[in-house]
């Protein structure tokens, strides 16, 4: 199972640049709703390929920013969203949403420089 969050990773993934992982924190955290909106409408309209193309964009971003569990989760989405199985689609956002959530607390919290582990799910 990956690590929920490996902020050390991620920061060497940037070159050890802590000041541009906290922008890139940021950004990912003002992105996240339209993302998650995209899901859910996709999801309502039956629209897959949108799902898929939302799922995709969130699990590389999670990934970058070190997030293994819900990049993991996003992946699941992506892949069912191919594959035409809507039916598991809409549990699995609602567990990536709330791991985006258990997230956001754990890069935004005074001891957030520790890495995060644990199932969430």
């Amino acid at each position: 199972m990956p690590a929920f969050w490996d902020r050390a990773a991620a920061v060497q993934r940037l070159g050890g640049d802590e000041l541009l992982l906290e922008e890139l924190i940021a950004i990912f955290f003002e992105d996240y709703p339209r993302l998650h909106g995209r899901l859910s409408r996709g999801i309502a309209e039956g629209n897959l390929p949108a799902v898929r193309e939302a799922a995709h964009t969130l699990k590389g971003s999670l990934a970058y920013l070190g997030a293994g569990e819900p990049a993991a989760r996003a992946q699941e989405i992506e892949t069912a969203a191919r594959s035409g199985e809507s039916a598991p689609i809409a549990e699995l956002v609602r567990k990536l949403a709330f791991e985006v959530e258990v997230l956001r607390q754990a890069m935004t919290s005074p001891g957030g420089d520790q890495n995060c582990a644990g199932d969430v799910g």
